[in-house]
């Protein structure tokens, strides 16, 4: 089907509408979502067991293969069963560490440090995995109603 010109100009409304309907949806389904950053100091205070002040620390996984660990600022709530929380002084928070750092032992894709943001670009924490991706949702009062680890694993250096 081969639409005239004047049809054509017809159409620019209705796309428009649609596009404009589309973002502003988009928007709407993102607007409590933050982010990981890239952090090579995250990477080496995890490395040298550093505790920031002011922060819980959890782990995601069994305490036998624990997949990401982070440090949640103390102005937010980490509100999910998946998480369990650990002593940062204790020897378990050590061995954590250490067995966090074995992922991609003998590969090329090895645990990062991380800044978790909230939408607006604020400190919510640190994150340390080999999975660099996350979906970080927080509602208005600062509870994180959603930190999960995303399947994507990178290869490559930190920057």
């Amino acid at each position: 089907m081969i639409l005239s010109k004047k049809n054509m100009i017809r159409l620019y409304p209705a796309i428009i509408l649609f596009f404009t309907v589309l973002l502003i949806l988009s928007g709407c389904s993102m607007s409590n979502y933050g982010k990981l950053k890239s952090n090579p100091e995250a990477t080496r205070a995890f490395e040298a067991y550093q505790i920031l002040p002011n922060h819980k620390y959890y782990y995601r996984g069994t305490f036998s293969r624990p997949f990401v660990i982070a440090g949640i600022n103390e102005n937010y709530e980490l509100n999910s069963t998946l998480w369990v929380e650990i002593d940062p002084k204790s020897k378990d928070f050590h061995t954590l560490i250490d067995r966090v750092s074995l992922q991609g032992s003998g590969g090329t894709t090895h645990p990062w440090g991380f800044t978790i943001l909230d939408k607006s670009g604020n400190d919510v924490g640190v994150w340390y995995s080999a999975s660099r991706a996350a979906a970080v949702e927080i509602d208005e009062k600062g509870r994180i109603i959603n930190l999960s680890p995303l399947k994507a694993v990178t290869k490559g250096d930190q920057r």
